[in-house]
């Protein structure tokens, strides 16, 4: 039986089947929100009693073989049918079970679906393409909930055959269609502490598999050292997602995640490897219409004045909303040239001048 069939799924059933709905948020019994197009909305009586949500919570960690309780009161795991899902319990949780289902859709899975929707333009569409194939190293950027990890399942799937590709992730949940792939996913430490697998030892483990390249469903700490030594070691074209606010956000973090790690080595030394090692940033963001958007993608400089620069080739410039609350704005390249230029020029010929050039 799949989990979408257990019997105390039932008063959200409606809400799992709704195309429409990306994401369910149970905040306790006595609240439901759900997201639809980019905005939450609440959706009223979807408990009648406090146990159905009990119920709801055991089918959901049962189905998937974990298991929550006062001493490990958090669990995050999929479902079937891909979607992702948050439990939280007393006593970390005060209004009772808190469930986050964010639900796995093939509503977007291609250049031509993120055009449909608004998230960027043919041409960058186009572009991205020609930089996977070029092999540059990119990092999808931005907050909850943005579309990154779609954006990268998306770009992963233009990798060409014969190539192989090791995926590494907290929770599995990437859609992707490559011949020659090896899916790894990290696990918690049991109720003793033990047994833990982190991202990090994933991504040492996969130098010793001869990937051509690596792909991380999120860097967020020690794994992110891994993740640009890979980068710098003969894995071109590897990418990661990074929770940031800004595409020098992404940098600063980066930065902060290498200098935690307790690295003997000088601030403007982590920056020049940072500078080396990844060239692309993606910045997704959903903008008050609830379009989901690559507002920015940046190409990584060199270091200067103590920082590393980022320089954008397209970016989203909006002017304002209209009445009805839409988003008034354009993608715009920016003209830049930038320093892996020939790496483009070697794929796509003389149409990287033209994808490039200035609007």
């Amino acid at each position: 039986m799949r989990v979408i069939d257990k019997p105390g799924l039932a008063p959200i059933r409606h809400l799992l089947e709704d195309a429409a709905v990306t994401e369910i948020m149970i905040n306790g019994p006595q609240q439901v929100f759900v997201e639809r197009a980019g905005q939450m909305v609440e959706v009223p009586a979807v408990f009648t009693h406090p146990s159905q949500l009990d119920l709801l919570v055991d089918n959901l960690v049962v189905a998937a073989g974990r298991g929550v309780s006062a001493r490990a009161p958090m669990a995050d795991f999929r479902m079937d049918d891909g979607s992702r899902v948050n439990v939280c319990i007393a006593p970390v949780s005060l209004q009772g079970p808190a469930v986050t289902i964010r639900k796995f859709t093939h509503a977007v899975r291609s250049f031509n679906d993120l055009v449909r929707a608004g998230t960027l333009t043919m041409r960058m569409a186009e572009f991205l393409a020609c930089a996977v194939r070029a092999r540059l190293n990119i990092l999808f950027s931005g907050g909850t909930g943005t579309g990154k990890t779609t954006t990268l399942g998306i770009l992963a799937n233009q990798i060409t055959r014969g190539e192989r590709v090791v995926v590494i992730e907290d929770t599995a949940e990437l859609d992707l269609s490559i011949g020659h792939c090896v899916r790894l996913e990290s696990r918690r430490a049991n109720n003793e502490g033990a047994g833990a697998i982190t991202l990090g030892d994933l991504l040492r483990n996969s130098l010793r598999m001869r990937p051509t390249r690596i792909l991380v469903g999120e860097i967020r700490g020690d794994e992110a050292f891994e993740m640009v030594h890979a980068m710098t070691s003969g894995h071109d074209g590897s990418m990661a997602v990074l929770h940031a606010s800004s595409p020098a956000h992404a940098v600063a973090r980066l930065e902060l995640m290498l200098l935690s790690r307790g690295l003997a080595l000088p601030l403007w030394a982590i920056q020049r490897q940072i500078s080396t090692s990844v060239d692309l940033i993606l910045q997704h963001e959903i903008l008050q219409d609830g379009v989901r958007r690559i507002t920015h993608v940046c190409e990584v400089g060199e270091v200067e004045d103590g920082q590393v620069r980022t320089e954008p080739l397209f970016e989203y410039r909006l002017a304002g909303y209209d009445a009805a609350g839409r988003a008034v704005g354009r993608f715009v390249a920016t003209g830049r040239r930038p320093r892996f230029h020939e790496k483009l020029r070697l794929v796509a010929g003389d149409a990287v001048d033209a994808l490039l050039a200035a609007d």
